[in-house]
């Protein structure tokens, strides 16, 4: 499963931890980010603010027990607003494709 995910966004990983039921990905920039948020529908993002001793990041999570839950981890500019992807807008997306199709 990690693998698959680290392969949607080939090139753009700096690295994946995988524990019990989570898989957390370390991408490298915001748009990769948001494409796995899209393709995983993570429903959630997070903005830490940077510190004195601290870079700040993002994190995009969703998915619960007993699925995996995700988490894309983003460091660096990151340009607001950041986007989520409700498991919702990604079922109107895979409708609108079946009806067109069907048409």
């Amino acid at each position: 499963m990690a693998a698959d995910v680290v392969a949607m966004v080939d090139g753009h990983v700096r690295s994946a931890d995988i524990g019990h039921g989570i898989v957390s990905v370390h991408v490298t920039c915001q748009s990769a980010a948001e494409y796995l948020a899209w393709r995983l529908a993570l429903d959630q993002v997070t903005v830490y603010e940077p510190t004195r001793t601290c870079h700040g990041f993002a994190v995009w999570s969703g998915g619960a027990w007993p699925a995996a839950e995700f988490k894309v981890f983003c460091r660096g500019d990151l340009v607001p607003p950041l986007r989520t992807f409700p498991c919702h807008e990604l079922q109107a997306v895979a409708r609108t494709t079946a009806l067109t199709k069907a048409a």
